[in-house]
């Protein structure tokens, strides 16, 4: 299996799958509503494309912009950008057109992959005008878009162009709770390394089918599932929107073996009173992350699913997975994220950048062959968060004797209650194990003798009642007095940023326009 991953002539993301065409050629590589694309069929679609870049005029270098759902299109624009010699730069499909518009300007693309919804919205901005040529996932191009099918009829190009390892491939954009977002500058090695790290630690296999419900344009499905899947020769499952109920069909239908979601939808699996219907024998890898799982959950989908789970932390900055936490630990270190995966350092510094002793919390730093060359066109963003060739993740965290990390907050997040240190994260893994809340953020308010005091606030499952005291009595059970929320206030939802973030600033400017709630 390691030399599938650890193939010296995978120099590129492009290699992948131009060599399992030729070793599984005539195994599935994409399910997708409609259809399916064998590796054969990926590998020829990815190189026809590289040759209509060319034709295009698209050089070395040039930026692709692709801004889709969860399609097979997707796939193979970034490995034909890629085949072609050309960067590609997946785009978050949430974002505002003027927000793509920034990033399709500050990366000077090119060429723009989308549907034809998207381009209505984003072809007449003044940003779109480095774009040049556009194409449209669809059956009919219009405004002078070329579509997906046309781009790709044609002979391929005979081989990917050869690049060196050390080569930019792939440009997201991170989802910063401040300011503009950044292109964060992946390498070849940088991605490649990230498949050797889901073999090591996720156990991907050959004989896999995973299921691809998180977004395309997010680094986790991106490096974690669809790239290191199909290094492996594994087959993939594309969810194009997400849908519980569609979600499960798929897993039962296609004999799905590996997941990878967040938290909530776990939750939400438990949840369900139909699981009956449903074949889930077959998952052997459930992997998640971006949340805590709190151990009721974590039980549950233990009874649920004869599975191996699998708590992971990464950043785009680190090309996907940062640590992992064992399927042995999942239970009884719930709140870990786990090791630093192989081959890779962990390391919580002070305010002043010295390294702590274990079990003091700090500011999370990484390093690796995972961290990214830096960010596109920002040399001084690059020096300030990784100019020493350590990551700075921007995370509290504190690692323990065994090396496990577990993240406490966001450096800037940090609640400071008269002089005692409140995580949010801590107290939100709490507040998730009280049955029914779906999502719970803690932030800092103002109080006249503490300057500040941690107040939740609270989205409920649908059709769940919940009382804040309850809450409150819950936390008080399980925290010190000190960390235990002042106040909860219920809301219909979370303010996000387009990456999924939680506004934690809004949240705290919010909580003076109106009062908390005692009941519900």
């Amino acid at each position: 299996m390691d030399d599938l991953v650890t193939n010296p002539s995978y120099q590129s993301i492009a290699d992948i799958p131009w060599q399992q065409a030729r070793r599984n050629g005539a195994k599935i590589a994409l399910h997708f509503d409609g259809g399916s694309w064998s590796h054969a069929e990926l590998d020829r679609r990815s190189r026809a494309f590289a040759a209509f870049l060319a034709s295009r005029g698209a050089s070395r270098g040039a930026r692709v912009a692709i801004l889709l759902p969860n399609v097979p299109e997707f796939a193979a624009a970034y490995f034909g950008a890629i085949a072609a010699g050309c960067v590609a730069v997946p785009v978050n499909t949430r974002l505002s057109p003027p927000e793509i518009g920034y990033v399709v300007s500050d990366c000077a693309a090119s060429v723009l992959v989308t549907t034809p919804a998207q381009l209505q919205k984003i072809a007449p901005l003044p940003e779109a005008r480095s774009i040049s040529t556009f194409v449209v996932a669809a059956a009919g191009g219009e405004g002078g878009a070329i579509p997906f099918a046309q781009a790709v009829d044609r002979d391929p190009l005979p081989s990917p162009e050869p690049v060196s390892p050390a080569d930019v491939s792939t440009l997201p954009y991170t989802s910063g709770t401040t300011g503009f977002p950044k292109g964060a500058m992946i390498s070849h090695a940088n991605t490649l390394f990230n498949v050797s790290s889901c073999v090591a630690t996720l156990g991907y296999r050959e004989d896999d089918v995973g299921l691809v419900s998180l977004p395309l344009f997010h680094v986790t499905a991106l490096h974690s599932q669809l790239v290191a899947l199909l290094a492996c020769g594994a087959t993939l499952v594309l969810q194009q929107e997400y849908d519980t109920r569609r979600m499960l069909e798929l897993v039962s239908g296609r004999g799905a073996t590996a997941l990878f979601f967040v938290p909530a939808i776990y939750k939400l699996i438990t949840l369900r009173d139909d699981l009956a219907r449903y074949d889930l024998s077959r998952v052997r890898l459930a992997a998640y992350g971006g949340a805590p799982m709190d151990p009721e959950t974590i039980r549950a989908i233990q009874r649920l699913i004869p599975a191996e789970l699998h708590n992971c932390y990464g950043l785009t900055e680190c090309s996907s997975l940062g640590t992992v936490l064992p399927a042995d630990l999942a239970l009884s270190r719930a709140e870990s994220v786990g090791r630093a995966v192989p081959g890779t350092e962990a390391q919580v510094r002070d305010a002043s950048g010295r390294p702590l002793p274990p079990g003091q919390p700090g500011e999370l730093f990484l390093r690796g062959p995972h961290i990214v060359k830096g960010y596109w066109g920002a040399p001084e963003k690059t020096a300030q968060a990784m100019g020493d060739g350590w990551l700075r993740t921007g995370d509290l965290a504190r690692i323990d004797e065994a090396g496990l990390v577990t993240i406490l907050d966001r450096v800037k997040d940090m609640i400071n209650r008269g002089g005692e240190k409140v995580y949010g994260l801590e107290v939100e893994n709490v507040l998730y194990a009280f049955p029914g809340v779906a999502e719970a953020a803690v932030v800092g308010i103002p109080h006249p003798v503490f300057g500040e005091v941690p107040a939740a606030f609270v989205v409920p499952f649908p059709g769940t009642a919940l009382e804040a005291e309850a809450i409150r009595k819950h936390c008080a059970s399980r925290l010190a007095d000190y960390k235990v929320p002042v106040a909860v206030r219920f809301v219909e939802k979370l303010p996000r940023n387009p990456g999924g973030k939680v506004l934690k600033q809004d949240l705290k400017r919010a909580w003076g326009s109106g009062p908390e709630e005692k009941a519900r």
